[in-house]
C-alpha cells in the first residue's frame, strides 16, 4: 500500500497550496493568478444528496465484519470491538453534491453510532474515474452537519486502484477530484470557441507544506469555480486541429471550420510543483454540428438534422431524418464503448430517399457479411447528449435502378444527438 505522502510535491503544491479565491472573469486578472499567500478560505455548504439507487444492509456484531456494496465500488471494514452489540448498517447511494465529486456518493447509516475502533472505508476507482486526471489528484470527502464537504487523510493503493480512509462515525461520503480541467468533455460546432479552465477544490497557503494524508487531517472543499493558481501550470498542449490560446490557468480553444480528422480533439495541461512534473489533466472537445454527419468514399461530411437518441441496456440508437433521408446507428448490450458491426445487433443504415441505401453489411456470395470497422459510443450524456463516431470500411450499398446496382464503399461519420431518455440506463 502506498500513501499519498509518497508524493510530497504533488500534495504540498496541489492539494494544499494550489487554490485561490474565485474572482470575476476578467482577462486582465484571470481568477487564481494572485491567490494563496496565507489567505484563509472556507468551504461552502452544499445541498444534501438525494437517494439514487438501491439500499444495501448488513448486520455486524462485536466480532466485526465487512460490508461490500454490490459492484465493489465501496467496501467497509468494521473491526472487532467497534460496536457493543449487533448493529444493522445501511449503504444508500445518493446524488453527489461534493465539489469535484465523481460518480455516485453514499449515505452510510446509522449516523448516530460512534465506533469504539475506527472503521475503514475503501473506495475502488476505475480507468473511467482517471479519464482526464491522475490517481494522486483523487481523494475522499465527507459531508458534515454544517453542509460543507471535507477532504480527509487518505491512503492510496495505485496497484489495486483503491483509496482508504478511517472513520469513527457514518455520514455521507464521496470520491472527489482535487484538480481538474473543465469541462472534461464538451461539444463545439465547427468554428466555435470553447473556454477551458483548470480548477481546484482544496484551500491552503502557498508556502504550506502539509500533506493531505496526515492522519486525522481534514480540509473544507471549496466552491468548484475556484481556479488552480497559475504558477502550477507548466504548459498547455493541443492534440488535434484548431487553435488553442492559453493564459495562465485558462485557455480558449477555437474549433476548425470543418469536422476534424481526429475527433474529439484533446487539450492537455501539465501540472508542476517546484519545477517538477506532477501530473497531466486532459479535456476532450467533440467538434461536430448537431445531427448525424456522414462522409462517403472520403468526400465532405453531410450533416442530417432533426435528430435524437435513446440509450438503454437493451437497445440504443441515434437517428436523424431530414428531407426524406434517414441516417441511424443502433447498438445492443453495453451503453458505451467500441462495437464491431454485426448483421443483426450493431447496425448502420443510411437511406437516401428511395434511390440508394447504405448498410453495415455487404453482399458476398449471397451472404450478408458485416463490414470491417467500428462504432464508438463515448458519451451518453448526463448533460443530455449522445456522442459517438463510426467507420465502415466496406459499407454495402444498393441503388434502386433498373437493373439494381450494388457494391461497397467506405463510410465515416459522427453523431451528436439529443438524448430523449436521460437517466434511464
Amino acid at each position: 500500500m502506498k500513501r499519498f505522502i509518497c508524493f510530497p510535491l504533488i500534495i504540498s503544491a496541489i492539494f494544499f497550496s494550489q487554490c485561490s479565491k474565485p474572482q470575476p472573469e476578467n482577462p486582465a486578472n484571470p481568477p487564481g493568478n494572485g491567490g494563496g499567500g496565507g489567505s484563509q478560505q472556507t468551504g461552502t455548504p452544499r445541498p444534501k444528496g438525494t437517494p439514487n439507487g438501491t439500499v444495501f444492509s448488513k448486520k455486524i456484531g462485536t466480532a466485526g465484519g465487512t460490508i461490500e456494496y454490490p459492484g465493489a465500488r465501496l467496501t467497509i471494514d468494521i473491526p472487532a470491538g467497534a460496536v457493543e452489540k449487533e448493529t444493522e448498517f445501511f449503504i444508500q447511494p445518493i446524488s453527489n453534491t461534493a465539489p469535484g465529486g465523481k460518480g455516485i456518493a453514499y449515505r452510510l447509516q446509522p449516523e448516530g453510532v460512534t465506533f469504539k475502533k475506527p472503521a475503514t472505508l475503501k473506495f475502488r476507482y476505475t480507468a473511467d474515474d482517471l479519464q482526464g486526471t491522475f490517481a494522486a489528484a483523487l481523494g475522499i470527502a465527507t459531508q458534515k452537519a454544517d453542509g460543507v464537504w471535507y477532504g480527509l487523510g487518505t491512503i492510496q493503493n495505485e496497484a489495486a486502484k483503491t483509496l482508504e480512509v478511517k472513520t469513527t462515525h457514518f455520514s455521507d461520503w464521496s470520491f472527489f477530484e482535487a484538480i481538474s480541467l473543465e469541462p472534461g468533455i464538451s461539444m463545439a460546432d465547427p468554428g466555435q470557441q470553447m473556454p477551458l479552465v483548470v480548477k481546484c477544490v482544496l484551500p491552503g497557503d502557498d508556502d504550506l507544506l502539509v500533506p493531505l494524508t496526515k492522519e486525522g487531517q481534514e480540509a473544507a472543499l471549496l466552491d468548484p469555480k475556484t481556479h488552480l493558481n497559475a504558477k502550477f501550470i507548466e504548459k498547455w498542449t493541443l492534440l488535434g486541429t484548431g487553435q488553442l490560446a492559453p493564459t495562465g490557468n485558462t485557455a480558449k480553444y477555437t474549433a476548425p471550420a470543418k469536422i476534424p480528422a481526429v475527433n474529439p480533439v484533446v487539450v492537455s495541461v501539465n501540472v508542476k510543483s517546484k519545477g517538477r512534473a506532477v501530473g497531466i489533466l486532459i479535456a476532450r472537445v467533440f467538434v461536430a454540428p448537431e445531427g448525424i454527419s456522414v462522409s462517403i468514399a472520403g468526400g465532405d461530411y453531410t450533416t442530417y438534422g432533426n435528430s435524437g437518441g435513446q440509450v438503454t441496456p437493451g437497445e440504443s440508437f441515434a437517428m436523424a431524418q431530414q428531407d426524406g433521408i434517414t441516417a441511424s446507428v443502433k447498438w445492443q448490450g453495453k451503453t458505451t464503448g467500441q462495437f464491431s458491426w454485426d448483421a443483426t445487433k450493431i447496425l448502420f443504415l443510411l437511406n437516401i430517399g428511395t434511390t440508394k441505401t447504405y448498410a453495415q453489411v455487404y453482399n458476398s456470395g449471397g451472404k450478408a457479411v458485416p463490414s470491417p470497422g467500428k462504432l464508438d459510443v463515448f458519451e451518453i450524456g448526463n448533460f443530455g447528449w449522445v456522442l459517438g463516431s463510426f467507420e465502415l470500411e466496406k459499407s454495402g450499398y444498393y441503388i434502386f435502378s433498373n437493373p439494381p446496382s450494388t457494391g461497397t464503399t467506405k463510410i465515416k461519420g459522427y453523431f451528436r444527438v439529443k438524448r430523449l431518455n436521460i437517466g434511464s440506463e
